[in-house]
């Protein structure tokens, strides 16, 4: 049985991967916890999230369920947070943009 920091770690480095081509410029942040089998994503977006924001998380979504056994179960949400306003969100942040 893995510990939760090996399932934290491997978290971590598969939504990275499953980013790399997906990210836009309206999205300021992906942060993501762990409990049990259930991995929760969530995608911060500055302004209207569009289809195309919502396609690109499905595709990070697809990307991710791939690298887990069956029993394990990933949540993503698409949360608008315009800028200037904190992410307060307390999970483990695996993307974080740059904001003057």
């Amino acid at each position: 049985m893995c510990s939760l920091d090996d399932v934290i770690v491997m978290a971590r480095l598969n939504i990275q991967r499953a980013l790399l081509g997906e990210v836009s410029g309206k999205l300021r942040a992906v942060i993501f916890s762990v409990s049990g089998l259930i991995l929760n994503i969530r995608f911060y977006y500055d302004g209207e999230i569009d289809d195309d924001d919502f396609e690109s998380a499905s595709c990070v979504e697809t990307e991710v369920i791939a690298d887990y056994e069956d029993d394990w179960t990933v949540i993503v949400k698409c949360l608008r947070l315009d800028a200037s306003e904190p992410i307060l969100d307390q999970g483990i942040w695996v993307f974080k943009r740059r904001e003057i």
